[in-house]
C-alpha cells in the first residue's frame, strides 16, 4: 500500500511539472494579439475648460472620448492652445508634466490638462478672455471652448499647459 501511494505521488509530481512547463507555452499561443489603439482624434473628443479654486490662476481642460472606441494620447501629446486671435505659436508645455505612460481613454472617459494663466511674481501685462481654442495635433482644426467660470486673466509669457494626464489632480500640479 505504501508503494502504491509513493507511485501515485510521483505521478502527480511528474504531471504537475509537465503542466508547469507546458502551460505557459500553451497559454501564450492561445492568446490573441492585443488590438492597436488609435490616437485620439479631435472629432471623437468633446473639449471643456473651467476655472478651479485651487491652485489659483489655473484652468482645467478636459477631453472626453465621445466615440465608441478606446483611444490614446501618446506620452508626448499635449493640447495645442491659442489663447487669443493674434497668438502666433501654441502655448508652451510644462516639460516636467510629461506622463510616464500613454494616456488611454475608453468611451466616455476623460483626459485632463492644466493651463497656468499667470505668474504670481510677474508684472507682465495680460488680457481677459472667456474663450480658448484647442487642437489635439498640428493637423487638426482648433475648436473654440468657452471657459466656465471665466473670463480669466492671462499673461501670455507666463501661460503654460501640461501634457494630457489621466486624472485632474496630476494636470493641476504645475
Amino acid at each position: 500500500m505504501k508503494k502504491t501511494a509513493k507511485v501515485a505521488v510521483a505521478s502527480l509530481i511528474a504531471a504537475g511539472a509537465l503542466a508547469a512547463t507546458a502551460g505557459p507555452a500553451l497559454a501564450q499561443t492561445a492568446r490573441p494579439a492585443p488590438a492597436k489603439i488609435a490616437p485620439c482624434a479631435a472629432s471623437a473628443l468633446k473639449f471643456e475648460a473651467g476655472t478651479v479654486s485651487r491652485p489659483i490662476n489655473h484652468v482645467l481642460i478636459k477631453a472626453t472620448n465621445t466615440s465608441k472606441k478606446t483611444c490614446d494620447f501618446s506620452a508626448e501629446t499635449y493640447p495645442l492652445l491659442r489663447l487669443h486671435k493674434d497668438q502666433q505659436a501654441v502655448t508652451p508645455v510644462v516639460e516636467d508634466s510629461q506622463p510616464q505612460a500613454v494616456v488611454t481613454i475608453a468611451p466616455g472617459e476623460t483626459a485632463y490638462a492644466g493651463l497656468t494663466l499667470s505668474a504670481a511674481d510677474s508684472s507682465e501685462k495680460g488680457f481677459k478672455t472667456s474663450r480658448i481654442e484647442v487642437a489635439v495635433n498640428r493637423d487638426t482644426a482648433l475648436k473654440s471652448v468657452t471657459v466656465k467660470g471665466g473670463p480669466v486673466f492671462i499673461q501670455p509669457g507666463a501661460a503654460k499647459v501640461t501634457y494630457w494626464q489621466d486624472n485632474p489632480a496630476d494636470a493641476l500640479l504645475w
